[in-house]
């Protein structure tokens, strides 16, 4: 039974990851981004991360990107994010809703996509959050 409930589990991973790859911008051929659709037994509904780990996990995603910014600013002096450096949410710089940029990896965390200059400037490119499953 338990080997059943895994099967499953990879089986819905997969179908995230592959729509993950279809839908959205993709930047590059190796890095699918965007919002992902999946398809559910009746219709296509839209994978989100709300859908992913619920409305009440928001804030989890928003404190554990807030920490890494931290975290990446004492490492990498020369990388500034404006949320940290101005002492002001996340949120005021980018959404964290249905339209954020997002992918599933292979054991199940989210990773979060800022374009460039949404949180740090433009020249440190594109800024990713991996956020592990609470």
């Amino acid at each position: 039974m338990k080997r059943l409930s895994l099967a499953a589990s990879l089986l819905f991973l997969l179908l995230a990851l592959a729509a993950c790859g279809s839908a959205g911008e993709t930047p590059d051929a190796e890095s699918p981004k965007g919002n992902a659709t999946a398809e559910d037994s009746n219709a296509e509904s839209p994978v989100t991360l709300e859908s992913l780990c619920g409305e009440e996990d928001l804030s989890y995603i928003i404190d554990t990107i807030t920490m890494q910014m931290e975290n990446r600013m004492e490492k990498t002096p020369d990388v500034v994010f404006f949320p940290i450096s101005e002492n002001a949410p996340l949120t005021d710089y980018a959404a964290i809703d249905e339209t954020t940029a997002f992918e599933v990896d292979e054991d199940g965390n989210i990773i979060i996509f800022f374009p460039a200059g949404a949180v740090a400037e433009e020249r440190h490119g594109e800024q990713s959050f991996k956020i592990p499953k609470p």
